[in-house]
C-alpha cells in the first residue's frame, strides 16, 4: 500500500478484514437540488480482527496504517471537502471502537456534491467522476440520476485470492430522501418508502463485480 491518499488507507483496512463491511452512501435532496450528503464506512463487523491487526507492521504484503495515519488522512481529506465551492457544513466522525467513519456535509447543487466523492477517489477517478458525473439532478424534469462508473471487476481480477475474501460478503447501500414524491425507479432492486420520498438500494459487492447489479439508478420525481 505504499500510495497515498485516504481511498488507500480504507482499502488497505479492507484487505485486513475477511469478514462484512458495508459503505453507506444516503444524499436529501431539497427541490432545488441542494441537500445534504454522509457518507459512512462500517467495518464494525471486523473489529476484534482489525484491533489484533492494527498492532502489527503489515499483513499480505499490506503496510498496516497506524491509528495516527488513518486519523491524518481523514482530516486531510476534510479539509479539501471544507474548501470545496458550494460546501459547508463539514463533520466527520472516526469510531475505532466500532470502526466506523463518516464523512457528512451541505451542498449548493449535484456539483459540488460531485466534487466532494472525487476527493475520496485517485486522481484518475476523479477526472472521471468530473466528467461523467456521479450525480445529476434535472430541476426542470424533476429527475436524479446516480451513474457509476469504476470497472471493479478489472481491478478485482488483479487481487489474489486470499484478497478477493473480503468483498464476498460486503455491501453498498445507497439511501436518497426527497422533498416530492418518487414516480419511478430504474432500478427495479431499489426500494421506494411507503412515503414515496426515500428510496434505498442495498448491493452485494459480488453481484457489482459480476456485472449482476448495480448503484445507477434514474429516480423520476413528481412534477
Amino acid at each position: 500500500m505504499h500510495k497515498k491518499g485516504i481511498n488507500y488507507i480504507f482499502i488497505g483496512l479492507l484487505i485486513l478484514c475477511t469478514s462484512c463491511f458495508e459503505i453507506i452512501e444516503e444524499v436529501s435532496f431539497n427541490k432545488d437540488g441542494s441537500g445534504h450528503v454522509t457518507l459512512t464506512m462500517n467495518l464494525s463487523k471486523s473489529k476484534t480482527k482489525l484491533n489484533s491487526m492494527l498492532l502489527l507492521d503489515s499483513v499480505n504484503n499490506y503496510k498496516v496504517p497506524s491509528k495516527q495515519e488513518i486519523r491524518q488522512r481523514i482530516a486531510q481529506a476534510v479539509e479539501k471537502v471544507k474548501r470545496i465551492q458550494g460546501i459547508s457544513n463539514v463533520k466527520n466522525s472516526i469510531d475505532f471502537g466500532e470502526y466506523i467513519f463518516t464523512v457528512s456535509c451541505d451542498f449548493t447543487d449535484v456539483d459540488a456534491l460531485n466534487t466532494v466523492i472525487s476527493n475520496f477517489s485517485t486522481k484518475k477517478d476523479a477526472a472521471m467522476i468530473k466528467k461523467q458525473k456521479h450525480f445529476s439532478f434535472d430541476t426542470a424534469k424533476n429527475t436524479f440520476t446516480r451513474n457509476y462508473h469504476y470497472d471493479i471487476s478489472a481491478a478485482f481480477k488483479k487481487t489474489n485470492m486470499e484478497d478477493r475474501k473480503v468483498f464476498e460478503t460486503a455491501t453498498m447501500t445507497t439511501i436518497y430522501r426527497f422533498e416530492t414524491p418518487i414516480v419511478s425507479s430504474q432500478n427495479t432492486t431499489a426500494k421506494i418508502a411507503g412515503s414515496k420520498k426515500a428510496i434505498m438500494l442495498r448491493v452485494n459487492a459480488q453481484d457489482i463485480i459480476k456485472n449482476k447489479n448495480s448503484i445507477k439508478n434514474q429516480i423520476k420525481l413528481q412534477n
